[in-house]
């Protein structure tokens, strides 16, 4: 069987447009639980469609931006006045992405001297840390 080229570009071209779709994506950085950082300028950031308009939302307050070419997109949260929640943080382009339990609090990273080693599994079981 014989298939012609004119016949096979129009096939082609819908298969392509439709994998090039995609939604809005963020980083497993933005998950349930997540703590972000009490400060003015709290970055959001992923990927969706080229020229897609994203919305995140969180706290009462709601900022937008629109895709580059490459598809990425960042905006920044201000949270310096913000409540501790839980609050439900959300994402929508073409799709809708829905994040609970995210909390507002200070955030911090601690490295160092050997004096500083704190085993994880005690840290995880300690019922009077907050």
């Amino acid at each position: 069987m014989k298939i012609s080229l004119p016949f096979l570009i129009p096939i082609v071209v819908s298969v392509s447009t439709l994998s090039s779709k995609a939604d809005v994506k963020l980083p497993a950085l933005f998950s349930e639980h997540a703590v972000l950082q009490k400060s003015a300028q709290v970055p959001v950031w992923g990927k969706a469609d080229p020229g897609e308009q994203v919305t995140v939302s969180l706290g009462g307050q709601s900022v937008s931006a629109t895709t580059g070419v490459d598809g990425k997109w960042s905006v920044n949260l201000d949270l310096k006045n913000c409540g501790q929640g839980p609050f439900e943080m959300l994402v929508e382009g073409k799709n809708k992405i829905s994040i609970p339990d995210v909390v507002v609090g200070e955030v911090w990273v601690a490295s160092g001297q050997s004096n500083m080693q704190f085993i994880l599994k005690n840290f995880i079981l300690c019922k009077n840390f907050h």
